[in-house]
């Protein structure tokens, strides 16, 4: 068959069975030779950057490497912001990018392809020729797997079109193996739980697992310590006592005061970041045990007193184990603290809100309880998330998909489209700012409608760019430049094929319930949420 043909067929055969794209003439007749094979989808996205995005988006999802396809020069110039958000948020994903034959010297869209690739973070893999090339793709998602993060596999077009024979090539990377956890870190890390009378345990996106999750909470009861997470592992203890919800900057304030008084901080799976450590106010006076599965996170960025590596259910029982063995009694730290409520935000409405606007967390808290809860949650950026990082809710980390780990607005309906075509069987839910909405979500919003995707929208609309306007406030300057006047987002998603209302009253919000139920899910929902720029807070 031709080059482009089998690697069609590798990627339906071996790939998690979508694949996201913009065509072109590099890439165009390996895609529609995918799209063709039983089992396949192929969704086609309005801009290379949301194919990428769209990519990572199923993968958060999915747990599995996801799969993207572009042409060359232009094309994968614009996927740069995507793929330094999957290196930052840790995402595999590959990156099929065609590439123009190095003979077309004045190629309008020739250009370094790897020299692009790398400087956002994200690996690159050569198709050395095409006697090689299955062999190649499989090296390329096995990368991926093992290093948690975009690799682009760059295809010259002249190639595509060579006979190969084709032949299956393993895509498997093994698990890390359960292994016995000894030494000076084991025993010091003993002795730190030993004599800590307030211990919490953290468990971070790399401990998630049903494995990881039912060790954990066999050790915070052991040593009654109350349970945390990152934000990126939000909803891991839902339900169960004693959870203090988010770890860091998001935090509560009942379960701040538990986390500065706390005395040992024992972390599964967390990176432990300035945005985890409340910039290290969070971990300041404690100590501080970290355990994860790759040597390159530990120590990454806060420095613990002992650092072990290993899987985090093998690591939790090892630790429990010793503890049983020395017979050390539990802290006593969970029966000083209520059983339930640590995680529960403060809403606190402000008040003089001008008229046609509703208060932002009052809204904020209705949205929450009144969207479908079986759902997927999806944030992008903005002055509005981090308010909504503590409050919005999924049933579980795997329903819940963030987009700003990179720091641009912009990214989320695109994430959004891949963690819908993912997970189809529940309705996927976006909030997002107005100035993201323009930005890069209006891009793909036709794209969730050509896919017939039950997909609500929530755009909370402050006709700003919000921080920037808060920075122009704080200053006492003027914030003209950071205000528009924005067209009807209502009127803009029924023109592109979705449909949605408009909210500027609390009246609005009780309509929402029927508006939603009734809403046909075949097609993007869109609720346009007015709020006041000068009456919203960051923090």
């Amino acid at each position: 068959m031709k080059l482009f043909e089998a690697l069609a067929q590798a990627l339906a055969q071996n790939g998690d069975g979508l694949l996201f794209g913009v065509v072109g003439d590099a890439n165009a007749y390996m895609v529609d030779a995918y799209a063709r094979r039983d089992g396949a989808r192929y969704v086609a996205l309005a801009n290379e950057n949301g194919a990428v995005l769209a990519a990572i988006g199923a993968a958060m999802i999915g747990d599995e490497v996801g799969f993207a396809t572009v042409t060359h020069g232009p094309a994968l110039t614009n996927c740069v912001t995507a793929l330094t958000e999957g290196v930052r948020s840790n995402t595999p994903m590959v990156l099929l990018c065609g590439d123009t034959p190095p003979e077309d010297r004045e190629n309008l869209q020739n250009i370094d392809q790897k020299a692009v690739i790398l400087s956002s973070g994200a690996g690159f893999e050569q198709m050395r020729s095409p006697a090689t090339a299955l062999e190649d793709l499989a090296r390329a998602v096995r990368r991926a797997r093992a290093e948690r993060r975009p690799v682009a596999f760059n295809m010259p077009a002249q190639m595509q079109w060579q006979e190969v024979e084709y032949r299956d090539t393993s895509w498997h990377v093994p698990a890390l193996p359960r292994v016995e956890i000894e030494g000076e870190a084991l025993d010091n890390a003993v002795g730190i739980i030993a004599a800590a009378r307030r211990p919490v345990i953290l468990a971070g996106r790399g401990a998630i697992d049903d494995d990881s999750r039912a060790a954990l909470l066999r050790l915070a009861r052991r040593i009654e310590a109350p349970l945390a997470t990152t934000m990126r592992a939000k909803g891991l203890f839902s339900g169960e006592d004693h959870v203090l919800g988010v770890h860091g900057t998001v935090s509560t304030p009942a379960a701040s005061e538990v986390i500065q008084k706390a005395d040992c901080l024992i972390a599964f799976g967390a990176s432990l970041n300035f945005h985890t450590t409340a910039q290290g106010s969070f971990i300041d006076g404690k100590r501080v045990i970290q355990v994860a599965d790759r040597a390159q996170d530990l120590a990454a960025n806060a420095v613990p007193d002992v650092a072990i590596l290993g899987s985090a259910p093998a690591v939790a029982d090892t630790l429990l184990h010793w503890l049983d063995e020395a017979e050390i009694p539990g802290s006593g730290h969970t029966t000083d603290l209520p059983a339930q409520g640590l995680d529960q935000p403060e809403i606190r409405a402000m008040s003089d809100i001008r008229e046609g606007c509703v208060d932002f967390l009052t809204a904020l808290d209705r949205l929450n309880r009144l969207l479908p809860q079986e759902r997927t949650l999806v944030t992008d950026a903005g002055r509005w998330m981090v308010r909504s990082y503590g409050l919005l809710t999924a049933p579980g980390p795997r329903d819940m998909v963030t987009s700003a780990s990179f720091g641009a607005i912009g990214l989320g309906m695109a994430t959004a489209i891949g963690a819908a075509a993912r997970r189809p069987d529940r309705p996927t839910v976006l909030f997002c700012g107005d100035g993201g909405f323009m930005l890069g979500n209006l891009a793909e919003f036709n794209s969730a409608t050509r896919e017939g995707l039950d997909l609500i929208c929530v755009i909370f609309n402050d006709g700003s760019y919000g921080a920037e306007h808060i920075q122009f406030r704080d200053k006492q300057l003027d914030p003209a430049i950071t205000l528009f006047n924005w067209p009807d987002f209502v009127s803009v998603a029924r023109s592109l094929g979705g449909d949605g209302t408009c909210v500027t009253s609390a009246a609005d919000l009780d309509a929402l319930p029927e508006a939603i139920d009734s809403r046909d899910r075949t097609r993007p929902y869109l609720i346009d949420v007015r709020l006041d720029p000068d009456r919203m807070t960051m923090w």
